[in-house]
């Protein structure tokens, strides 16, 4: 018989036992509660970053929409109720924008936030332009090249002070900062002692001779390998030269070996750019109702076509310009004077006859030619752009280099329609000496060997900062959490 002790001891037990059981359960129930917490934080941070992404492309969204233009806008966007692609509501994202400098990149900073949890993401959106990208860009079938001519500028830097130039063959082993020249088709150096100082891009093939070389790499459609990596097509005929002067060149064959078998510098042109190759290019022509509709000299785009006979002036130190018109081309006789903001467009319904200095940003757009009296460069004779100032001459049709000695500065481009001479030095004073440094952009070919001494210099600051209206196209290619 069990005496109450033993009763009360068995109930005490119990309770002992439903505590255990108790404390064993809520400690349970507890790190669930916390692993589910952390689960739905974590879900939270992954939903955030998706916020955040989808914030991203709205920005790229938002520079596209203006980016042919090239004008860039950098507006914040804040999405409150960003939504799943099934409709239900994920959180939100914010949005900010910065164009330092109106360089060629657009930062974007987004920070997403689902209940309570922020992610932020900072991506770099670079904007190129093959009206700024190329020492030459020529839509044509064929550009010719006659004798001396001088693509780019040898590079002889010598920083070790041994006397010799730090590259080989005098260009830079960072290709972004070489000279490049694309071609829609053939490129054919029908001349002797042609140099190019960069890069060369054609989507027909390289023609040239041995007394001309390219100090840099080739990329030719036409190139073609087999199966075992050796090189059935160059692309290179005429036994150019073609090299860079670096070490860098891949085993393409696989034996070991890296020797002309593996035909050095020279690369493909692809529609992908995979690999070894780069990728092809199309132009797209300007808006010319664009550049009327934002004229800061609106008489200019009138009804009728007039010619204007334009002489620019450079003030505030650089800062701005100046624009005299006169009656014809002697400039004598003065009809008026036109101060630009800092970032101005100049479009004429007719021909521009011009010359002068440029401060500022400028871009000069013709309706029909333009004709380049004398020269046209920068502020204090100034010859490539900087932040401050780069400008674009523009023309419908043909682009005319009328002085015997003669430089030009900036972006240079025409669209011959007709598919003939768009560079044409067929007018003006005998030739002796051109000096173009920028780039050139041109439907059809040109006759600018008519002058006998011609450099063509490669400006890469107009890739950095272009004159305004000029159509870029956004990449995105940079992304960090910044969280």
């Amino acid at each position: 018989m069990k005496t109450n002790n033993e009763k009360g001891f068995a109930l005490i037990s119990i309770y002992l036992v439903i505590i255990g059981v108790t404390a064993i359960t809520m400690a349970t129930w507890s790190k669930s509660f916390i692993e589910v917490r952390q689960v739905d934080r974590e879900l939270a941070r992954v939903r955030g970053y998706a916020a955040a992404e989808a914030g991203l492309q709205s920005g790229m969204a938002q520079i596209g929409a203006n980016a042919y233009t090239g004008f860039i806008n950098t507006s914040s966007i804040n999405v409150a109720n960003f939504q799943s692609a099934t409709g239900q509501t994920v959180g939100s994202f914010v949005v900010e924008m910065q164009y330092p400098d109106q360089a060629d990149w657009v930062i974007v900073q987004t920070t997403g936030t689902v209940n309570n949890e922020m992610r932020t993401l900072e991506g770099r959106v670079f904007l190129d332009s093959n009206l700024s990208k190329y020492l030459v860009y020529a839509d044509t079938a064929n550009f010719g090249s006659g004798d001396n001519a001088q693509y780019g500028e040898p590079d002889n830097t010598d920083n070790d002070g041994n006397g010799f130039p730090d590259y080989p063959e005098k260009v830079p082993a960072n290709e972004d900062e070489r000279a490049a020249m694309y071609f829609t088709g053939d490129w054919t150096i029908s001349g002797a002692n042609v140099h190019l100082y960069g890069d060369s891009h054609a989507q027909g093939v390289v023609d040239g001779n041995v007394t001309s070389k390219v100090h840099g790499d080739t990329y030719v459609s036409t190139f073609a390998q087999n199966s075992s990596g050796q090189v059935t097509n160059s692309g290179v005929l005429g036994g150019l030269p073609v090299m860079d002067g670096f070490a860098d060149d891949t085993d393409r064959n696989q034996d070991s070996l890296i020797n002309s078998s593996d035909f050095p510098d020279r690369h493909d042109l692809t529609a992908t750019g995979d690999g070894d190759a780069h990728p092809t290019e199309s132009l797209v022509s300007i808006d010319h109702n664009f550049y009327a509709a934002h004229n800061n000299i609106p008489g200019f785009a009138g009804g009728s076509i007039k010619d204007r006979f334009l002489k620019f002036e450079a003030i505030n130190n650089g800062a701005a310009t100046r624009v005299v018109e006169y009656t014809n081309a002697n400039y004598t006789n003065q009809v008026g004077t036109f101060t630009l903001p800092n970032n101005a467009i100049v479009y004429v319904k007719g021909d521009i006859y011009a010359k002068g200095e440029i401060g500022g940003r400028v871009s000069v757009v013709s309706s029909d030619d333009i004709f380049f009296e004398n020269n046209l460069t920068y502020a204090a004779a100034a010859v490539k752009a900087d932040p401050s100032h780069s400008t674009a001459f523009l023309a419908k049709d043909k682009l005319y280099f009328k002085a015997g000695n003669l430089s030009v500065s900036g972006i240079l481009y025409a669209e011959n329609s007709a598919g003939g001479t768009a560079f044409d030095a067929s007018q003006g004073a005998a030739k002796q000496k051109l000096r173009l440094y920028g780039n050139r952009v041109m439907k059809g070919v040109t006759n600018l060997s008519l002058y006998p001494d011609r450099v063509y210099a490669y400006d890469n600051q107009l890739k950095l900062y272009r004159p305004p209206g000029i159509p870029v196209v956004p990449d995105l290619r940079l992304v960090r959490d910044a969280t």
